[in-house]
């Protein structure tokens, strides 16, 4: 089995990496907020949630006796983490071999936040606080734990979901 869910993992995850590659070449310049939002419905519940389902769905049919709600939730969690960390080990690969992607967006967002009508009502301490909270937020530590803790409450969520639809036991001898 956890074969399987090394194997779900990466192939989900690979696909999750590529659409946040895609976020950060392209994307995220767009001014478009429909592509933002598709790509990032896409790379948080669509394609983790497909791959947590097929997932759910093979380890149904190749153990039906094992398949109680506990280990479900639980193999759903694991998977989430897996996808989470692969899109985490593609950002840290940019982040070390192209950092000007990375130094391109920090770039947007920083210009974005001093364009907005709120930053005005800012102290010059508070502007360089919330610059430093921008450079900050795509740092490789940051955005990995971000990452695993968004994998952890997805795997957490729609497996749980999942499961519940799909049947699975739920060991009442307690």
């Amino acid at each position: 089995m956890s074969k399987k869910l090394l194997i779900y993992g990466l192939a989900f995850g690979s696909a999750t990496a590529a659409l946040a590659y895609i976020y950060l070449v392209s994307i995220v310049y767009s001014p478009d907020l429909w592509k933002h939002l598709v790509e990032f419905i896409s790379e948080l519940l669509i394609v983790p949630g497909i791959g947590i389902y097929l997932f759910l769905r093979d380890f149904k049919k190749t153990s039906p006796e094992e398949f109680m709600l506990g280990r479900v939730v639980f193999l759903g969690f694991i998977l989430s983490i897996i996808i989470g960390a692969s899109v985490s080990l593609l950002y840290s690969y940019v982040h070390s071999y192209n950092p000007g992607v990375i130094a391109r967006m920090v770039d947007l967002k920083i210009n974005s936040f001093k364009t907005s009508k709120y930053f005005t009502q800012f102290s010059a301490q508070e502007v360089e606080q919330k610059l430093q909270e921008i450079r900050d937020m795509y740092n490789v530590r940051t955005v990995f734990v971000d990452q695993l803790f968004r994998g952890g409450a997805r795997g957490l969520f729609l497996s749980a979901v999942f499961g519940f639809f799909m049947k699975a036991r739920m060991n009442r001898d307690y």
